[in-house]
């Protein structure tokens, strides 16, 4: 009989493991330096695209129709809160026992706490009429920054930067994306943009950024680009990724040939301010619309001569974060174009490369354009 085999137990050298752990964190540093866009996806997303206050009734409607139908769950990742319409439309779906989560800035708690109680109270329409004591006190904690109110998880952000995002993900089926505020004035009063992709690749991933800021991994996911069927969508979020949405956002300027066209509520980002001036240099026409609100804060003395600009005729606020390019591309989002959006506050980026969607946000700038005043 031969002797038997031994089967060593001594354990693999240390190095090994920190080996492995120095390459995927190299890994992670070349992803996030490069703007490297993981593969989408599979499948196509459609989207469409509401103007407020314009749209609201189409937006309102659309928006009952894609959360009205969800069946299990409901994950919104909100600034604010404070329209007893949508408040109302949240309720009843928690009442019919679907899983809604609202991860939400702290700064607007109260906020969120009374629209919630004044929809459960039976209020559907305008601001809620509850107090801020009486809503507060409805809430029961549920966890480290978290309360529970009508069936309705609320958990808030707990970082220096805000929580500026703006989307909602239905179930696997549906995200809502875009610059509107879920509020009174978001809807009613504000120019705004509202998306909506349908499809479970938009789905996967919204979910996953929610996820992200839900659990507090302290990371958002790497970019993504959708399929949208005749053109594409690519998806960045902040603060993790905001050097890349930056970076994505000048090199679409650098491209384009004949005309940009922004609608800025802030314009305060050195590097986007370059290259638009860099671009009216030679010889593309650069227009710039900024809220008029926002122009103390904006640094529209560093835009060159060549580039035109002008202030907004809504007596509210010209709310998009939106740049159309030779008819062919919008960026636009929750992302406002200035330094704490890439490294500070949680944000949502879309460039569309979409021919026919571009025609409809330009006629949408277009028209504020025409209508405001100039400098």
């Amino acid at each position: 009989m031969g002797r038997p085999k031994v089967t060593s137990n001594k354990a693999k050298p240390r190095w090994l493991g920190y080996a492995l752990l120095l390459a995927l964190a190299l890994l992670a540093l070349w992803q996030q330096r490069s703007g490297y866009t993981n593969p989408s996806p599979a499948g196509t997303a459609n989207l469409r695209v509401y103007f407020m206050p314009e749209d609201e009734d189409k937006a309102l409607s659309a928006l009952n129709d894609s959360l009205g139908g969800a069946r299990r769950t409901l994950d919104l990742a909100l600034l604010e809160l404070n329209d007893t319409r949508l408040g109302s439309l949240l309720v009843s779906v928690a009442a019919r026992g679907v899983r809604v989560r609202i991860f939400s800035e702290r700064e607007h708690r109260t906020e969120t706490l009374q629209t919630l109680l004044a929809a459960r109270q039976g209020q559907q329409r305008g601001r809620p009429r509850v107090s801020g004591a009486e809503a507060r006190a409805a809430a029961s904690p549920s966890g480290a920054h978290c309360e529970r109110i009508a069936k309705i998880n609320v958990c808030y952000d707990d970082r220096p930067g805000l929580m500026h995002d703006k989307f909602a993900v239905v179930d696997d089926s549906a995200a809502w994306s875009g610059s509107t505020n879920w509020s009174y004035n978001g809807l009613h009063k504000n120019d705004n943009d509202l998306l909506l992709l349908s499809g479970q690749p938009a789905a996967k991933v919204y979910h996953d950024a929610f996820t992200a800021l839900w659990e507090r991994k302290g990371s958002s996911p790497s970019p993504k680009t959708l399929d949208l069927g005749g053109g594409k969508a690519e998806v960045y979020f902040a603060p993790s990724f905001g050097r890349q949405a930056e970076a994505r956002i000048v090199k679409e300027l650098q491209g384009a040939q004949k005309e940009i066209l922004m609608a800025a509520f802030v314009l305060t980002n050195p590097r986007i301010i370059s290259a638009l001036n860099a671009a009216a240099r030679r010889g593309v026409t650069v227009r710039v619309l900024l809220e008029r609100r926002n122009l103390p804060d904006s640094r529209e003395e560093d835009l060159d001569k060549q580039v035109q600009t002008r202030l907004d005729a809504n007596p509210y606020t010209m709310h998009l974060k939106t740049i159309v390019i030779d008819d062919r591309s919008v960026i636009t989002g929750s992302f406002n174009f200035t330094r704490s959006a890439v490294s500070r506050n949680d944000e949502n980026l879309l460039v569309l490369t979409y021919p026919k969607l571009a025609r409809r946000y330009k006629e949408k700038v277009w028209e504020l354009w025409q209508a405001a005043s100039r400098r």
